[in-house]
Parts: C-alpha cells; structure tokens; sequence
C-alpha cells in the first residue's frame, strides 16, 4: 500500500511539473509572439478596434496568466491587445496568435525538446505502473500459496512489494524442498520400519551393478528371512509382529553400520544398503567384497542379532533367520536376478534346518527352475482336470475289516509320466494351489466314497489329508459341511488327516473349528504322529479320535528296543485316551505281527495294499462277498503279502 501510495504522489508530481514546463515555453514562445507583433512582422493579424464603439471585457485572470498583457473579450473572441491608443485597440485574436504567431516562433521546437526529455520519464513511469499491477497480482497469488501450505504473513515492515515477495518466495521455496524431502521419503520409505523399501532398493542395486561392471568389482548380496515370525504373529497378534519387525530393522541398521556397510542417500537420508522388501524378509547390500569371506561374516552377525531375545512388555521372544547371499556376477548380473538368487539360496537355509546361511550354487537355480516349471504345470493339470484320487485302505489287524480308506492324489504328467505328490505338493503350498488342488480332493473323495457309501459299504469311512495353509486359509466347518451337503456323504463317513505339526501351530479357532466338525460326526487324525514332538498334555487337550502312527517308528522298531519301547508307550496313551491307532508303513509280516502283539488296532502299507483307484477298490471290495457286506457295513482287505499261516490267524 505505501509502494502503491508513493508511485501516485510521483505520477502527480511529475504531471505538475511537465505541466510548469510547458507552460514556461509557452510564455516564452508568447511573449516571443508579441515582440514580433509590436515590430509589426504580422500586420495582418493585428485588428484595429474602437474602444468606445465596441462593447469588451478586460479579463484580469487572463491578464495574469500571460504576464500582465492586456487582455479582453470582444464577441465572445478573446484578444491581445499589441497597441492602445485613446481610440483604438490594436490586438490579435487568440487563434490567430496561436496559428501564426506562436507556430512561429521557438514555440514548437522547444516543445519538441521538452516532449523527448518527458517522454522517456512518462515510459518509465508507465512502465513502473505496469510492473506495481504485476507484483501486486504475484503478491495476491502468493499470498493464496501461503494460506494454502500455512505460511504465516510477514509482519508489517517498511520492506517494498518487492522485498516482501523475495522473502515470501525464500520461504515458499524451503517449504517446497522440505516437501519435496518428505515426499520422496514417503515415496521410497518402508512405513512400518523407516527402511528403504523394494523398489529404491532395486534401483540402488542396478546403479551399483553397473559401476561394478565398468570398475570390474564384486559386490554382495544377503536375503534374510525371519525364522518363526508367523508364530508370533498368529500367537500374539500383529501389533507384537510389527513391533519385533521394527526391532529386527534396528538390529540391522546397527549391523550396517558396525561393518562399515552403510551409505546414506543425500536427499532422503534412507540407508541406501539396507531394505525391508516386505512381510518378514529383509536385505543388505555389500558394496566391496575385497574377501569373499566378507559376506560370511555379516551374515553371521545378522544370525547372532536375530537371535537375541526380543523383549516386548513383560514378554520375551525367540526367533531366528535364514539368509540367502548371492555374488555379482557369480549368480547374476542384474538387480532382479541377484535378488532372486539369494531368495533361492534362502530357501535352500530353510530347507537345510533354519537359522543359518547358503550361498547360491548353480544347482539352487536348477532347482527353482523345476519349481517353477511344475507350479505352471500344475496350474494347467487343475485347469484341465488332470490330477486323480488313489485310495489306500487302513484295516484292522485282527480280521483285516476295511476301517477307512485315505484318498491320495496322483499326478501322471503328459510328458514326464508319474510325479511323485513328495515333489508337487510343498510347491502347491508354497504358491497356495494347495486350496483350489484341495478344494478337488476333498470333492472327488467325497463323491467317491458317496457312491461306495450307497452301495452298501455304510461302515467305511473316506479320510482326506489337510495342510497347514488350508487350516489358515480354509473355515474349516461351512467349508466341510458345504462338500458334504453337495455330495450327499454322511459326516460320519468323514475323517480328515492332520499332521503333528500343524496341530502345534493351529490356533484356537482352528481348534475350535475341529470341535465343531466333530459334533456334526466327522473324525479327526493326528497324522506322522511322534514327528512333531508334541507334548502329552497338548495331546489331552486335541480334538483327535485317531493317531496315525509315523512310519518312522515302525522301521526301527524290531532292531531297536528304544523304538520298541515308544511303540508300547504310545500303545498304552492310546487305550487310556481312548484313541485308535494305526501304525503307518507296515510292509513286512514282522511289522504286521509286532504291531498287532502291541495292541495297535489299525495297520497301513504296502503290506496291505498299495494305493488302487477307485475302479480296482470297487471290483475288490463290491463283487465279493455281498452278504458280508450288507450285515457289517464293510469288507475284509487281506494282506497280500502275508503267510498262509498269518492269513489263517487273521481269518480267525
């Protein structure tokens, strides 16, 4: 406002004194004019008027104005008076001393010389007018960037227009760099952790692959998965998860920096060797690999970190990590590959106990090839309804009475023939196929065992295997009832096979789930049992009706007492549980009869019976012995492979 108030009192200035200056030429060049006019130069223009004939008027403002000349006003007409005699006026009418009196004198040229000295000024000042209505209206938008970002006004100062914007723009500017700051960390920061997230560490990793590929260097890679994190998760509930994810990010950080590892981004401040690539999985980044032992070392020390207790609250907790490390350009020589090849390289720490270290090896890369390959394959046999049920029966070593028959998925690739369910079925759980592949297995042996069900085998149960993704993924009771409802079986005709391990990691609702399915009347099997290492309490506390005893055991049995002495013990949990037993893996006639001096009620095996299709089940179990069936519910299974003697006792 004073900037707008001091250019207006300079504009009026300037009027008032452009106008002095013309008005001073312009008496000069008058009184230029009369001279002339009093030397009788313009005898034509000077009229001769009576004074008392005609009526006139002396104006004395006018007078005053050109310097006390006589001046008067005849019809209307303004005169100046050259001559005065008692009689006569001699003057000259106004317009004819202003067209050609005054144009002939120095009048025009001085008016020309006044006009080139004023006009530059009246540009400038224009110009300065100009550039104060662009200002203010910067100064308006300014003002509207303020309140937009809460810049708070400049106080009221003696500083111009321009001043105050230089100093808003100062401002605007560094809210912008701090904006552009936060943006960026919000752009490539890990929000849970405050790491690096994936994609500024991938970028970071192709920039320094291709310094190492100019400079001819090595370079690291450490892919570290938490060992035991989904434990915590699912036991203490994700907030607990986040808080150790948060820790662990801290442990590395210092790691990082212990072994000179660390190199922080300029803009951002973002350790540039260290990401959270997401979930539980993490990953550092060595830059010089002088020794190759240098990776080793680090990854050791990010084991022995990990593995420190994790206190939180009055809790304390234990996990572990399993790292990958892959070499540029040993295994790769692109960012995505290296990654993926110390995920490889992971994998094979996990697969090998957990809680240590592999580095990546040609042969790792054979393998996740396969993976992929059959994961692919596997997608398309689903897709193409390529997969079958073989059904494996489980009797009763007393008279070989069919109890159940476990259905077992079989896969007969168009191209590699028979692939073992040992090989596809950890993939499908890895990749979670394992739901739509068990989605159809429980379908397909429930429709099966429906058929057999109504032709008269009332008495045989259909046992299904369920893993641990399903038990997470799967609400195990609406899902059960569902099947059961579409295919017309009974839930008694139901059992479904767990493995020891799953059930130590099932939550309570899982449990609770099982609980249900059992008062609708599906049973429930502890499978591969005296693997898991569970205890005999947790064992009282399980929603079980049969344990499955695992093969292992029953192989070693009758060369080592120990074994032996397990197999009594378990015997006897059994009957005071009140649980069936079934030994698993039985393929010898020794087996057969040690299991049944034990008290082991139930036997599965090769020594039984390999796994038949449901043609074969039929044809064995339904064209024979029709009355037997139709009294008991069931059939008898003899063991092929047993002595005449031995068949003779079962028989009995």
């Amino acid at each position: 406002m004073k900037d707008h108030t001091h250019g207006l009192l300079k504009s009026i200035l300037f009027i008032f004194l452009s106008l002095i200056l013309v008005y001073i030429i312009f008496i000069l060049s008058f009184t230029q004019g009369m001279s002339a006019l009093h030397q009788d130069l313009f005898p034509s223009s000077v009229e001769k008027i009576s004074i008392k004939d005609t009526p006139h008027k002396i104006s004395p403002i006018l007078s005053v104005l050109f310097l006390n000349n006589s001046v008067f006003v005849q019809n209307k007409k303004i005169y100046f008076v050259v001559k005065k005699t008692n009689e006569f006026y001699y003057a000259v009418p106004m317009r004819a001393m202003f067209n050609k009196v005054i144009l002939l004198t120095n009048f025009p040229l001085l008016l020309l010389i006044l006009s080139a000295f004023l006009f530059p000024i009246y540009l400038n000042i224009k110009s300065k007018r100009k550039n104060y209505i662009s200002l203010s209206k910067i100064n308006n938008k300014l003002n509207l960037l303020n309140q937009t970002f809460n810049i708070p006004q400049l106080e009221e100062s003696n500083q111009t227009t321009l001043s105050k914007l230089n100093s808003s723009l100062d401002i605007i500017i560094d809210k912008a760099n701090k904006f552009q700051h936060e943006s960026s960390i919000n752009i490539f920061q890990d929000k849970l952790t405050g790491l690096s997230d994936r994609h500024a560490y991938l970028q970071h990793l192709s920039e320094q692959l291709e310094k190492a590929e100019k400079q001819n260097t090595k370079k690291c890679l450490l892919f570290i998965d938490l060992d035991g994190f989904k434990q915590v998760n699912d036991s203490f509930g994700h907030s607990f998860g986040d808080e150790i994810l948060i820790q662990v990010a801290e442990r590395l950080r210092t790691t990082v920096r212990n072994q000179s590892l660390s190199s922080l981004d300029s803009v951002t401040l973002l350790e540039k060797n260290l990401s959270r690539l997401g979930g539980d999985e993490f990953s550092i980044f060595i830059e010089n690999v002088e020794d190759p032992s240098k990776a080793v070392e680090v990854a050791q020390h990010v084991i022995q970190e990990i593995e420190r207790d994790f206190v939180l609250g009055n809790k304390i907790i234990k996990i572990g990590a399993s790292i990958g490390i892959a070499v540029y350009p040993d295994s790769a020589v692109n960012a995505h590959a290296l990654l993926q090849m110390a995920d490889v390289a992971m994998y094979r720490a996990k697969t090998d106990g957990r809680g240590i270290f592999r580095i990546y090896s040609p042969e790792m890369g054979n393998k996740m090839r396969r993976h992929h390959y059959l994961l692919e394959e596997m997608r398309l046999a689903l897709a193409n309804q390529n997969f079958k049920l073989s059904f494996q029966p489980i009797v009763n070593v007393q008279d070989c009475s069919i109890l159940y028959f476990e259905s077992l998925i079989r896969w007969n690739h168009h191209v590699e023939g028979e692939i073992t369910p040992s090989e596809f079925i950890p993939i499908a759980e890895d990749s979670n196929l394992i739901l739509p592949l068990g989605d159809w297995i429980i379908h397909e042996a429930c429709r099966q065992m429906a058929a057999w069900f109504n032709a008269g085998m009332k008495k045989v149960k259909i046992s299904v295997n369920i893993s641990g993704v399903q038990l997470k993924h799967r609400d195990l009771h609406p899902w059960v009832m569902d099947v059961l409802d579409k295919t017309g079986l009974p839930p008694f005709a139901l059992l479904l096979e767990i493995t020891e391990s799953c059930f130590i990691e099932a939550t309570n609702q899982t449990i609770e789930q099982l609980e249900l399915l059992r008062k609708e009347g599906v049973q429930i099997a502890i499978d591969d049992f005296g693997t898991g290492f569970s205890s005999l309490s947790t064992l009282a506390d399980l929603p079980v009706d049969i344990i499955k005893i695992d093969k292992l055991f029953i192989d070693q049995a009758n060369e080592k007492p120990k074994y032996n002495k397990i197999l009594e013990s378990i015997s006897e949990l059994g009957k005071k549980l009140n649980l069936k037993l079934v030994a698993e893996g039985v393929e010898e006639a020794e087996q057969f009869e040690l299991v049944r001096k034990l008290g082991i009620q139930c036997v599965q095996g090769y020594l039984v019976s390999r796994p038949e299709t449901s043609r074969n089940v039929g044809t064995k179990v339904l064209k024979h012995n029709l009355n037997h069936i139709a009294m008991t519910g069931t059939n008898v299974w003899l063991p092929e492979k047993l002595n005449t003697n031995n068949k003779d006792a079962v028989a009995k």
